[in-house]
């Protein structure tokens, strides 16, 4: 069956141009349309989709408050589809995944751009509506009072869902233990400098896009930038590849990022898998694993997208599945111990 979607936006010329390039996409349903943000919450009560493509910017009832409605009525998961051209906007759209959007798409600026959001969405939405947890894998029962380990560096891959699955690791490892955070996050080009601003605001940590040649120092963060891999080497050097074709159809790739702390410090990096369509970084993992890392995966319940982690703790190389708060609070014990 398709996906049934719910298109929200205040140009008609916008909402008619998604709902005909999405009926060209067989996994998608368009069932309706709303122009305001308390249209947009009526029509969820009475069509039931399965997913709601949504504007921030609305004249009336905006979209940040029809989500809040939304949740609290009938929590259905939210697509934002905005502006990447300014500023406020896209501050907007990391403050409706705080609120449960599961991913941001930019507007297109150019007509023949239209189509390629709609492939995109369309897959995105698919993963959204499909993609429940069928599979479990054991915690061991150490665990729950981790060893004390000599950690320097946590590699976090993600993709849809990810922001919000980031920022509650990153909430709940907090600050003290010293680790350097590099993440390979999915995310629509343009989009990675607001992520990190939102991050940073958020949490009140050093958290920015990677610059080649940077040093990982504790309780830095850095996120792969659009169209290059991000690699962890010696001593904690970050380096960009812009060059290295795509892996899986990905560059950033999460699987550079692991396979490169595998090779540079194994036994100082922890690896998290997150929530996201595919299998990015599962190769990784495993080699991290290999190699002596400490490797986690995010548990089905609580990702957007059962995919990349799924594909982990099937392949045997996640050692741990945890929710996102989950992993941040085991790392910190593990690093601090009794002083967690």
């Amino acid at each position: 069956m398709p996906v049934r979607a719910l298109i929200v936006d205040d140009s008609a010329t916008v909402r008619a141009a998604l709902k005909r390039l999405l009926g060209r996409e067989g996994a998608v349903e368009v069932v309706g349309e709303a122009a305001d943000g308390s249209e947009a919450i009526a029509q969820v009560l009475r069509l039931r989709p399965d997913v709601i493509l949504m504007d921030l910017e609305m004249p009336g009832m905006d979209g940040l408050t029809a989500m809040e409605h939304i949740r609290s009525q009938r929590p259905t998961p939210v697509v934002v589809i905005t502006s990447k051209t300014r500023r406020d906007e896209v501050a907007t759209a990391f403050a409706a995944v705080k609120r449960g959007a599961v991913a941001v798409f930019p507007k297109p600026e150019v007509p023949n751009e239209w189509e390629k959001l709609a492939s995109a969405i369309a897959a995105t939405l698919s993963g959204l509506a499909r993609d429940r947890p069928d599979v479990t894998c054991p915690v061991p029962e150490e665990s729950l009072i981790p060893a004390r380990r000599a950690l320097k560096f946590l590699a976090i891959g993600a993709s849809t869902g990810g922001p919000a699955a980031v920022h509650s690791l990153l909430c709940a490892l907090g600050v003290g233990t010293g680790l350097g955070v590099a993440i390979v996050q999915h995310i629509s080009p343009g989009f990675e400098e607001g992520l990190a601003a939102w991050l940073a605001k958020e949490l009140g940590k050093d958290i920015a896009v990677a610059r080649d040649g940077e040093r990982l120092r504790p309780e830095m963060v850095r996120l792969a930038p659009s169209g290059a891999h991000l690699g962890l080497q010696e001593g904690g050097t970050l380096s960009l590849d812009d060059v290295s074709p795509a892996r899986g159809g990905h560059r950033p790739s999460a699987d550079e990022l692991m396979l490169s702390a595998a090779r540079s410090s194994p036994l100082q990096t922890a690896g998290a898998l997150l929530t996201g369509m595919g299998k990015d970084g599962v190769e990784g993992l495993g080699s991290l694993r290999k190699a002596g890392g400490l490797t986690l995966a995010q548990d089905g319940d609580s990702c957007a997208v059962f995919g990349m982690p799924r594909v982990a703790i099937e392949s045997g190389a996640a050692q741990l599945v945890l929710p996102p708060q989950g992993i941040g609070t085991y790392l910190r014990h593990a690093v601090l111990g009794d002083r967690a």
